[in-house]
């Protein structure tokens, strides 16, 4: 079992990504900040001991946006503002030697940096197979900005992908996908009839 602990800004974020991490048979650890402070943030993380660190907020540049500041304080920090859309103000770190991601707070932010970046360690901390993706063409053309990395949602019709949202996600996208796709930085998407490779969404684990 893979014990994690998440810093609660964002109720709603953070119950998201707790049903996510279920998924994957890890317990949860949660803690809260007292406040919203770097200073307090750090101390929260402090001692904390477990197989990944999950933090849900604050992420942004907005006056209460603390998270990266405070993993600075904690030697913590390795990147922020990932070149990904949706989740570009994610930051990534190490405390010690537990690796940690903080993903901002928006429910559509925090689904896509939960699929790119926190399934895959858990997927390594867990042993896990690599997934097997289903492979098929596109419905429709997928139009994605250079220099991001763009998460695609998708939904299955006649045994072809479907372009649910790219960048943006709606709330009711989110629900009714079945797979999703990260379009690399150095592309500007798929034309229609192009085949490509999804992961499902209905069993992630």
């Amino acid at each position: 079992m893979i014990d994690v602990a998440s810093v609660n800004h964002e109720t709603f974020s953070t119950r998201l990504v707790a049903e996510c991490v279920m998924t994957s048979n890890a317990t949860i650890a949660a803690i809260e900040t007292a406040h919203r402070d770097a200073a307090s943030i750090a101390a929260a993380l402090a001692g904390e001991v477990c197989d990944l660190l999950l933090l849900v907020g604050g992420t942004g540049a907005g006056r209460l946006d603390a998270t990266a500041e405070a993993l600075t304080l904690s030697n913590a920090l390795i990147a922020h503002r990932i070149a990904m859309r949706p989740g570009d103000t994610t930051a990534i770190g190490r405390l010690g030697s537990t690796p940690l991601v903080a993903l901002a707070g928006a429910p559509d932010h925090v689904f896509a940096g939960f699929l790119a970046l926190v399934q895959p360690i858990l997927d390594r901390l867990s042993g896990r197979s690599k997934r097997i993706g289903t492979t098929l063409p596109l419905s429709r053309k997928i139009a994605s900005k250079v220099g991001l990395s763009e998460i695609v949602l998708l939904g299955r019709e006649q045994a072809m992908w479907t372009p649910l949202a790219v960048g943006d996600f709606s709330l009711e996208a989110m629900r009714i996908a079945d797979a999703w796709l990260a379009v690399p930085g150095d592309s500007e998407g798929y034309d229609v009839g192009t085949s490509v490779t999804a992961m499902p969404l209905r069993n992630l684990n």
